[in-house]
């Protein structure tokens, strides 16, 4: 069975090349019941996730807008590695009525499902026969004003049931309908037994612990994962080279070829460390994209801030 990538033809001379490398025979296709090759190919990914997260000029772009969706979320495409606002962005919000927003990627909201309750308090001796809607829940935990329908047969509450699915909450949070709202002679209570993440991942806001974004747009900068095609030859070959180190730890584990593989890593990154230079053409002021990204000097306070 082949690997299920799109880029097998791609990818097929780095996998060879590594395991030349480490002294295996070329193979002619992706075959994961070989288990050198299932070895190299897993290496290859990894590394290329890697080396791409630290940031290239070719794979990090500033300034990117993000939408939110109707619903106030900011969903944030998978092959995203690194987001974070944008300084101007940064600033805006410093300045904003509403304050300072610090934005992070985390895996999205949770929330309340039909049917995940453990019903702890009825309301007993009281509330009429039926079904009522649309009741608001306090919690003990995580999240507020969840939105449920309880059903009461013989006067106590036999059911709870979402009637708008509530964000935010975790597995254990106690919810409680208040005693007026429900018609009955006692509180309702009930224990949420689970929960389920909301698509994700999110752009979050950890000032305001909050999922929600009401701006049209939000600035921020990326770094991006990009298919084996996508990638500049440089650093393929610093990846393929980095692959072929730790491949070679793994299926051979000679300490002298470890160390012959290690200065080719070594070389290979300097190649590509001399594309990356002359592609972004960085200078001690800073990289040249108008004034925003101007040199900005060691700030000892910034240490000591984190």
């Amino acid at each position: 069975m082949p690997f299920p990538t799109t880029n097998a033809t791609q990818e097929l001379p780095a996998i060879n090349q590594i395991l030349a490398s480490c002294g295996q025979a070329p193979v002619t296709t992706l075959d994961q019941t070989n288990p050198e090759v299932a070895i190299a190919y897993d290496t290859l990914l990894q590394v290329s996730r890697e080396v791409q997260g630290e940031g290239w000029t070719f794979n990090k772009e500033y300034e990117y807008k993000l939408i939110p969706n109707t619903d106030d979320f900011i969903l944030i495409p998978n092959n995203i590695l690194q987001v974070k606002l944008s300084d101007d962005q940064a600033v805006r919000y410093v300045n904003d009525v509403n304050g300072h927003k610090d934005a992070v990627r985390r895996s999205g909201q949770y929330t309340v499902q039909i049917g995940t309750f453990t019903i702890t308090n009825n309301g007993a001796s009281g509330g009429t026969n039926g079904t009522k809607t649309a009741l608001v829940t306090s919690t003990n935990g995580s999240g507020s004003g969840l939105k449920v329908d309880l059903t009461i047969v013989g006067n106590v509450v036999t059911a709870i049931k979402v009637n708008e699915y509530g964000v935010n909450y975790v597995k254990g949070d106690t919810i409680t309908v208040a005693a007026g709202l429900s018609g009955t002679a006692q509180a309702i209570q009930a224990t949420i037994d689970s929960v389920t993440p909301v698509s994700g991942p999110m752009l979050y806001d950890r000032t305001h612990h909050s999922y929600k974004w009401t701006e049209s747009e939000v600035l921020v900068d990326v770094v991006w994962e990009y298919d084996w095609v996508d990638i500049p030859g440089p650093v393929q070959d610093f990846i393929t080279a980095r692959a072929a180190v730790l491949t070679s730890q793994r299926i051979v584990g000679d300490a002298e070829q470890y160390q012959i593989l290690q200065q080719q890593e070594a070389y290979t990154r300097t190649i590509a460390m001399e594309y990356e230079t002359n592609q972004g053409d960085y200078s001690f002021f800073g990289h040249p994209i108008g004034s925003k990204r101007n040199y900005v000097s060691y700030q000892p306070y910034s240490a000591l801030y984190r």
